[in-house]
């Protein structure tokens, strides 16, 4: 059974960025952490601030702004490139910063909704989605290069193999567009709205729905390949490794399907509602759950470990060279660092100001 706290989240989540991009507004707008890693630095950005902490214990680097604004709020996780560090917010804003000190370097104020989804960078350009249902592409200065319009909101980070770039939109149709103009290549509507990112592997392209389904298109042409049925909506970006399709739908069942051919390999049922990507480890597949805790299998769906944790999992896991690190809700810490045996290492938990 659904828990109602977390479609009240996710009903929130929905009205504020549909709201952004019509125009209006919504007031104190729910989000959990986005985390992301570059080198030894973990980087998050929750509620009114984004931190930089290390990754070998947690401690803190950096946060941002040195005065929160309670209308200016993160959700999105951030993107680095070389010396650029990059964060969205709900204030309409994309801002740039410096990786070691948090100086801003400029900022981008011509969308006119919120940054939900991660901006991407391709060599010399910034991808970032926005809730007025544009796609920005930026140079590395800030500049506007071109942009796309979809007809809907753009909750997600695209996608690239560095010449096209593929975007899913909550209009149900999936983008392919030239890198260099944003010119569309081809369009296909899936049946239902993306939330989650599209994967790219192996010439395939790899979407959930809130339509209940999962569905894989040729990515050089949108041809359809297979659409397979799950149990419930997924807000989840299938990843795709060892051949196979890995996902989690909301209403706590777990899924390995067959890459090439959509045939369900495995599928664990009421493990926990999944709203984030599971993340990829040498031996298998690791989800974060909205209370069942983090759950790691095989590739062929046996189970590996779990860890039951304080507080409610929405995001996806982070898998770095060390730990899983993992955003919570409602919890002792807004994210915790976990070994690969599933074991937690350290917490992190900023000090209010």
């Amino acid at each position: 059974m659904k828990s109602k706290k977390l479609l009240i989240l996710i009903s929130m989540l929905l009205v504020a960025a549909l709201l952004s991009g019509c125009g209006g507004r919504a007031v104190g707008a729910t989000s959990w952490p986005g985390v992301s890693k570059d080198g030894d630095t973990i980087y998050i950005a929750y509620n009114t601030e984004v931190y930089a902490v290390k990754q070998a214990d947690g401690s803190l680097f950096w946060r941002y702004p040195e005065e929160p604004n309670a209308r200016r709020t993160f959700f999105a996780a951030p993107t680095f490139s070389e010396g650029l560090f990059l964060v969205g917010d709900y204030a309409n804003q994309l801002t740039a910063l410096s990786p070691e000190t948090a100086a801003i370097k400029w900022t981008f104020t011509e969308a006119k909704g919120r940054f939900v989804g991660s901006p991407l960078i391709i060599g010399d350009t910034i991808l970032a989605p926005n809730a007025d249902h544009n796609l920005y592409a930026l140079d590395l200065q800030g500049n506007l290069k071109w942009n796309f319009k979809a007809r809907q909101a753009l909750w997600s980070q695209p996608t690239s193999n560095g010449e096209t770039v593929y975007l899913s939109s909550m209009d149900h149709y999936l983008y392919a567009l030239s890198l260099a103009d944003g010119s569309l290549i081809w369009e296909k509507d899936l049946g239902g709205a993306m939330v989650g990112s599209p994967t790219l592997a192996d010439g395939a392209l790899y979407a959930g729905t809130i339509g209940s389904e999962v569905v894989a298109v040729e990515a050089a042409s949108g041809k359809e390949l297979w659409r397979f049925a799950t149990d419930s909506e997924v807000w989840a970006q299938p990843v795709a490794a060892e051949g196979g399709v890995y996902f989690g739908d909301l209403k706590g069942s777990l899924y390995g399907l067959n890459a090439e051919t959509g045939a369900q390999l495995w599928k664990v049922e009421n493990a926990g509602q999944v709203i984030g990507a599971a993340g990829i480890l040498s031996d298998g597949v690791v989800f974060a759950t909205e209370e069942a805790g983090i759950k790691a299998y095989s590739f062929d769906g046996k189970p590996l470990w779990s860890l039951q944790v304080n507080g409610k999992l929405y995001s996806a896991p982070v898998v770095t060279d060390e730990y899983i690190l993992v955003g919570l809700n409602e919890g002792d810490a807004i994210v915790i660092a976990v070994d690969f045996g599933g074991n937690q290492r350290w917490s992190f938990q900023p000090e209010k100001k």
